[in-house]
């Protein structure tokens, strides 16, 4: 038997393995939210490309409710994540994880919203300044951001609102840690709105 009809079932079998490998890639995987890395929890669900105008439009919208409601926003991911950012000092006293009496009137104009998780998935990062050793930063960061957690669990009747917590500690600076106004920068909580698959399929049969 000659080298060329050898070479053609090698190659048949070469390209159908690539073909299952390529389709075994393709597939969903599982993710699961409480597992992930904040970045990874912001990037996902992606969405299509022929989708994205219409759901960065809708992120838009909901920017701009949430900004007249009085709250620093942003769209991040290509406009189609909206981040609410909330400076430390109106929810905590100085080194305190527990919530100001003071903070239900900064948070609960976003329950509405947190409790919509089939269209948002919420991600609530908590940031400090360089102040401390890194060790007391994230434990701080980290029960900040399960007391805001805490708080929306309360307001929605003790139910989960499928909130995914990170206290971020020292490491990710909006400015210099230099100087009073630049450290309060620093010290500050995120929300991320991340549309949901079920949002971006709404979104595209509008």
């Amino acid at each position: 038997m000659t080298l060329s009809v050898l070479y053609r079932p090698v190659c048949a079998c070469l390209l159908a393995l690539a073909l299952v490998l390529s389709a075994s890639a393709a597939a969903p995987r599982d993710f699961d939210p409480l597992a992930a890395g904040i970045e990874e929890n912001i990037s996902y669900p992606a969405v299509p490309q022929k989708h994205r105008e219409k759901v960065s439009a809708a992120m838009h919208s909901l920017e701009r409710t949430l900004r007249e409601l009085g709250y620093k926003t942003t769209r991040v991911r290509s406009g189609e994540v909206v981040l609410v950012t909330i400076p430390c000092s109106s929810l905590f006293a100085p080194n305190s994880i527990e919530l100001k009496t003071k903070a239900s009137g900064v948070l609960s104009q976003l329950l509405p919203y947190i409790r919509r998780s089939d269209n948002y998935k919420v991600i609530v990062a908590v940031h400090a300044d360089n102040t401390g050793d890194a060790e007391y930063s994230d434990r701080l960061t980290a029960d900040r951001a399960n007391a805001v957690d805490e708080f929306f669990f309360s307001r929605n009747g003790n139910k989960d609102t499928g909130i995914i917590p990170y206290g971020l500690g020292a490491d990710e600076p909006v400015a210099p840690n230099t100087g009073v106004r630049n450290r309060a920068a620093n010290r500050r909580v995120e929300l991320y709105f991340v549309p949901t698959s079920t949002f971006i399929d709404k979104t595209r049969n509008r």
